[in-house]
C-alpha cells in the first residue's frame, strides 16, 4: 500500500481566516479594497506585520491610483490596516501595519481612524489663499 503524497505549496501564500471572510467589517467591502487588503496580506512575510509598504507604481500595477487611495482609506476606517508613516517626500513609499481592530467593527469598542487622523495639518488644509502657510503667510517690507 502506497502513501499518499501532500501537495507542497511552493512560493509564498497568504491566508483569509473564516471569521475574517465572514465578518460584517470584510462583507461590505469593494472588490477593490479586498483585492489590496490581499496584497497587504501576501506582503507581511511573518515578521513585517507593522512594516509594510506599497508603492505609488505597485499601486498603480493593480488598480488606479484614486481607487487606492479609497479602498485604503475604507481599509483604514474598517480595522483591518493602520497608517504607519507618512511617505511621499524623497520618493519614500508610506508604511502600513496589518490590523485587528476589525475584529470589534460595528461595536461600541471600535477605534475608529481616519487617515486624516494621521497626517500633518499642512496635508489637511493645503497652500490656499490665506492660510499661514508657505512663504505668503509673513508681509515682508523690502527696503
Amino acid at each position: 500500500m502506497s502513501k499518499k503524497k501532500k501537495n507542497k505549496i511552493e512560493g509564498s501564500y497568504s491566508v483569509i481566516e473564516h471569521n475574517l471572510a465572514n465578518s460584517e467589517a470584510f462583507k461590505d467591502l469593494s472588490i477593490y479594497a479586498k483585492w489590496l487588503f490581499m496584497e497587504f496580506k501576501l506582503k507581511y512575510n511573518g515578521k513585517n506585520a507593522r512594516r509594510i509598504s506599497i508603492t505609488k507604481e505597485e499601486a498603480l500595477k493593480i488598480m488606479s491610483y484614486k481607487t487606492f487611495k479609497e479602498s485604503r482609506n475604507v481599509l483604514i476606517e474598517r480595522g483591518f490596516i493602520d497608517y504607519i508613516e507618512r511617505g511621499g517626500l524623497e520618493k519614500r513609499a508610506s508604511i502600513y501595519g496589518l490590523s485587528e481592530r476589525w475584529k470589534k467593527y460595528g461595536t461600541k469598542d471600535f477605534d475608529k481612524k481616519k487617515i486624516e487622523d494621521s497626517l500633518p495639518k499642512i496635508c489637511k488644509t493645503g497652500f490656499k489663499k490665506g492660510n499661514n502657510h508657505g512663504r505668503q503667510s509673513k508681509k515682508v517690507e523690502h527696503l
